[in-house]
């Protein structure tokens, strides 16, 4: 079963001083998929993670995302395995807030709350598609830099939708660690 077949995922994160990776749960805690930081060591230890690759089981990539070198707003493009574009999280400047965005399938799906505390919901032209929530995973994970948190999918949104979504909250990740570095 792929983890596009699941509506509810836990995201444990798994942080140290050069990569950002993932595992990924389904709601019974049986882990459907793993994310691993991509780039050079040396890169990642200047740069910050740029590249996430998240994998439906061992040795199966599913999607990519990666941080475009840019100037002004934060641009991450996610990849199916074939190396095409699926969509673009972009992060835009509004008037005393910040806007994110995630472009797919020709629609712009709005992450709606605290995208960087993470707890939001997103939103498309059909409506809410998915919510995001920070999960406490223990003391001794938080002391050690690994955040959890659940994403849970509208059961109509389609496997090209879940992809996006999913590489989106990813990409979201990288994002919110470039700005702690810079901060």
């Amino acid at each position: 079963m792929s983890i596009l077949d699941h509506s509810s995922l836990v995201f444990q994160q798994t942080k140290n001083f050069s990569k950002n990776d993932f595992a990924i749960f389904d709601a019974q805690g049986t882990q459907v998929a793993h994310v691993e930081t991509g780039g050079s060591t040396l890169g990642r230890m200047f740069a910050g993670a740029r590249e996430l690759n998240l994998f439906d089981g061992p040795g199966r990539p599913l999607l990519q995302v990666k941080d475009q070198a840019n100037i002004g707003r934060d641009k991450m493009d996610i990849f199916d395995p074939h190396g095409q574009q699926i969509g673009r999280l972009v992060k835009r400047f509004a008037f005393f807030k910040t806007r994110i965005t995630i472009e797919v399938l020709g629609e712009e799906l709005e992450l709606d709350g605290n995208p960087f505390g993470f707890n939001f919901q997103i939103l498309g032209p059909q409506g809410q598609m998915g919510v995001v929530a920070r999960e406490w995973s223990g003391g001794m994970n938080a002391l050690t830099g690994k955040s959890t948190y659940s994403l849970d999918l509208a059961e109509w949104t389609n496997h090209s939708q879940r992809m996006a979504i999913i590489g989106g909250v990813l990409a979201l990740d990288l994002i919110r660690e470039k700005q702690e570095r810079n901060s």
